[in-house]
């Protein structure tokens, strides 16, 4: 799964207000119970600096314009790239569970 950061509301195909230059490689940790998260933080360099950042949409390929788009997560705290062009993603959280009928 890779990511990609949006400035707005993603759209409906994932492809609206794109402000990062490349996708991230997402990597999670082993489901517990059904539910897992993040490994580590998804780190994105190249942003504007100090621009705006809205929310994270996830994809099957890291290239950009292509691929399946899985959703998008709005994000919350620090909605910025640093002066530098830096973000980060610290946490998308799934909580799941299933029940044999």
């Amino acid at each position: 799964v890779w990511a990609q950061l949006h400035s707005a509301a993603a759209g409906a195909s994932g492809t609206d207000n794109v402000c990062s230059l490349t996708r991230q490689a997402v990597h999670w940790d082993s489901p517990d119970g059904g539910d897992f998260g993040l490994s580590g933080a998804i780190r994105f360099t190249g942003g504007t600096p100090n621009g705006t950042v809205y929310s994270v949409s996830l994809w099957d390929t890291d290239v950009l314009g292509t691929g399946t788009f899985y959703g998008e997560f709005v994000l919350t705290g620090d909605l910025t790239f640093n002066g530098q062009g830096e973000f980060q993603v610290t946490a998308i959280d799934f909580t799941g569970s299933a029940t044999d009928s």
